[in-house]
C-alpha cells in the first residue's frame, strides 16, 4: 500500500512538472547581418536588415538540471541598398530557410540562455539600375549555415502561455552564389554599357543580431 502511494505521488509530481512547462514556441522580430566579404561590400556598404521568424518544439530530451533540446525551423529575410561605380544603384536581398536544434538552459524561471545550430538554403537577388532607368537583375540559391547564442527574458513563463523577448548574436556562413545580372528588357543597356555584368560569386557571410518577441504554449 505504501509503495503504491509513493508511486502515485511520483506520477503526479512528474505530470505536474510536465504541465508546468510550455513545449511549443513561435517568435517574430527584426534581424541584421553585417556583410564582411569583398563581393558583398562591392554591392553595398550597408548591412542586411529584415525579419526573423520561426517555430520550435521541445523534444523532451532535457534533464533535471534545466537543460532542454528544442527542434527549430527559421525564416530570415534581409535587404540592403547601395551604389557601384558611382553610377549604378544596387539592391541586394536575401531569404534564408533553415532548420536545426537549440539547446536551452534555464537560468531562472523567467530567464533562459541557449545556443542554436541550423542548416538550410538561402536565395539572394541582386538588381542594378543606372541613371537612365535601365535595369538588370539575377538571383540564385545556395546552402547556408547559421549559429547563434541567445538570452530569453520572459514576463510570463507558465502554461498556457509564455511571453518574452529574445536577444541573439550569431553568425551566418555559406558558399558564394554566382550572380550575373541580365537586362530587364531587350531595349535596356546599362551605361557601362553591357547587357550582362558577371559579378562572380556573392558571399553574404557575416555576424548577425536579432531581437524577437517570443511566445510559448
Amino acid at each position: 500500500m505504501r509503495a503504491a502511494l509513493c508511486l502515485m505521488i511520483a506520477i503526479a509530481m512528474t505530470s505536474a512538472a510536465r504541465a508546468d512547462s510550455n513545449r511549443d514556441e513561435v517568435w517574430l522580430g527584426g534581424s541584421a547581418r553585417a556583410l564582411r566579404s569583398a563581393s558583398a561590400n562591392a554591392l553595398t556598404g550597408a548591412n542586411l536588415a529584415g525579419t526573423s521568424l520561426g517555430v520550435a518544439r521541445d523534444l523532451g530530451l532535457g534533464d533535471d538540471t534545466g537543460l532542454a533540446v528544442w527542434a527549430v525551423a527559421s525564416l530570415v529575410t534581409g535587404d540592403a541598398d547601395g551604389t557601384m561605380f558611382d553610377t549604378l544603384t544596387t539592391e541586394l536581398s536575401s531569404i534564408g530557410v533553415t532548420g536545426g536544434v537549440r539547446v536551452r538552459y534555464q537560468l531562472h524561471r523567467l530567464i533562459a540562455a541557449s545556443a542554436r545550430v541550423e542548416l538550410g538554403g538561402q536565395r539572394i537577388r541582386v538588381a542594378l539600375t543606372d541613371r537612365s532607368g535601365a535595369s538588370a537583375s539575377d538571383h540564385g540559391w545556395g546552402a547556408v549555415a547559421s549559429v547563434g547564442a541567445a538570452l530569453d527574458v520572459f514576463a510570463v513563463a507558465r502554461p498556457p502561455l509564455g511571453l518574452g523577448l529574445r536577444v541573439e548574436l550569431g553568425y551566418v556562413v555559406g558558399p558564394s552564389i554566382a550572380i550575373t545580372p541580365r537586362a530587364a528588357s531587350a531595349g535596356d543597356a546599362l551605361r557601362l554599357p553591357m547587357t550582362e555584368l558577371a559579378l562572380g560569386g556573392v558571399d553574404l557571410r557575416g555576424p548577425t543580431f536579432a531581437l524577437s518577441a517570443v511566445g510559448q504554449f
